[in-house]
């Protein structure tokens, strides 16, 4: 492995290690995270711009083009004149620059299926710290700093609820936690059939437990939304009847367990994410259509939104939205109006058509195929996700886009794959031949 592959591997558990630092001290991760993400993307760009065999052509895709035109919206919301500068700095990252970074960066660096697994593991320990986290919380109760964030921030509000306690392992909410905990299972799960080492493929499968383990006891309704929506996703792109079909059999199994069986609603993680299926006996959902009607008469007035990261309160803007977004896409379209909330949507549409395509078409080794498809499908369920919560969190934002990436940097991966096997083949017709 070089060194070049490895910063940007670094990046990653950087990441997670911020997330993870933050059972002990205070951090103020989204300042980290930019440092970390511009200190070690530079580092990756000196050491492939000293490196003559440095191919940049894979980072010239239609993402990185997409990502651009973003980028340059997100500046053009400078103008917006209900913008707060420090606002606008902190969403920077998150926002605009890791799509962007992740982009141009992964197709370059990421050139084996090691590479791709490495990033595997290195999510899978963080996985296991996060899981022993929430354990802990579960079985030996809260740290003092868990405390502090129930009961003087206001966490109790939310996570000491009439169904029960809701854990957030490290993370800032039970929500964020739940949802990422979606992301691993489906991710790993779905990898773990794909790898070629048995040990490997117990070892994911028992990630993917972790990650339901989280799930449940976060008490987070929109993590059944990455569950569902990574199962379709794989039933789309396996271009296998029997994936096809299993896919389909397994999500109505789901579905109907939830929605027409009262099955295990004695158990206080069971019935909380059934309701999730009963939106309409749901108060707060209600409570949310009703703003969100609210939203639609004050959004009309505004175009290019009240300003970006301006939705959270956090911030004194001449002009407030009332009333709070639930989730991250309303988040988006009360931010950036309805111009940007259709330029995300576009961009990420068309990015789910195009990597479908890629993986379909143009990647013919089914293992690697395989592991890139096991990101694709969580990006997909964490998008469902993002239409009923606010997800778009730390470290979310990194592994995201770092799956859609990796369906561009696939079909250069496949090419190697097919001309070393013509080379062994070669190697291997040459040594019959001397033989004879």
């Amino acid at each position: 492995m070089t060194n070049k592959v490895t910063a940007f591997h670094l990046l990653l558990a950087a990441q997670f290690a911020l997330i993870a630092a933050s059972m002990f001290v205070n951090i103020k991760i989204g300042l980290f995270s930019m440092v970390l993400i511009l200190l070690f993307t530079t580092i990756c760009l000196i050491q492939l711009g000293n490196d003559e065999r440095t191919n940049w052509k894979p980072g010239q895709n239609i993402m990185t083009y997409f990502f651009i035109v973003w980028l340059l919206f997100y500046i053009l919301e400078i103008l917006n004149p209900n913008n707060v500068m420090a606002a606008w700095n902190i969403n920077l990252t998150p926002y605009a620059l890791t799509p962007l970074i992740c982009a141009f960066v992964v197709p370059i660096v990421i050139r084996t299926k090691k590479d791709i697994e490495l990033l595997l593991i290195i999510w899978s320990i963080f996985v296991l710290i996060f899981t022993l986290k929430g354990y802990w919380q579960k079985n030996h109760g809260f740290s003092s700093k868990d405390l502090y964030f129930l009961h003087v921030v206001g966490g109790a509000r939310t996570h000491i609820i009439w169904s029960g306690i809701r854990y957030f392992s490290c993370f800032s909410d039970a929500a964020n936690y739940g949802v990422h905990a979606a992301m691993s299972t489906v991710t790993f799960a779905i990898a773990s059939f794909f790898v070629d080492s048995r040990w490997k493929r117990i070892y994911f499968l028992f990630i993917a437990f972790c990650g339901i383990y989280g799930m449940g006891i976060s008490g987070t309704r929109s993590a059944m939304g990455v569950l569902m929506g990574g199962m379709l996703m794989i039933t789309v792109i396996a271009k296998n009847w029997k994936a096809l079909l299993g896919g389909i059999f397994i999500s109505i199994s789901i579905f109907a367990f939830f929605y027409y069986t009262n099955i295990g609603s004695g158990n206080q993680y069971i019935h909380k994410m059934r309701s999730s299926f009963h939106p309409t006996e749901d108060a707060s959902y209600l409570v949310r259509v009703e703003n969100r009607m609210r939203m639609k008469e004050l959004m009309a007035k505004k175009p290019i939104g009240y300003g970006v990261g301006l939705s959270t309160g956090n911030f004194e803007p001449k002009e407030q939205m009332p009333y709070p977004p639930d989730s991250w896409l309303v988040g988006v379209w009360v931010e950036t109006g309805i111009v940007g909330l259709i330029l995300y949507l576009g961009i990420h549409g068309i990015l789910f058509a195009w990597c479908s395509w890629l993986l379909m078409f143009k990647v013919r080794n089914k293992s690697l195929r395989g592991l890139v498809a096991a990101w694709l499908c969580m990006d997909a369920g964490y998008f469902i996700a993002a239409y009923v919560n606010d997800v778009m969190q730390y470290p979310n934002p990194l592994t995201v886009y770092i799956g859609f990436a990796l369906c561009f940097a696939a079909p250069h991966i496949d090419k190697r794959i097919s001309e070393e096997e013509k080379e062994k083949e070669l190697v291997a017709t040459q040594k019959t031949d001397e033989q004879i």
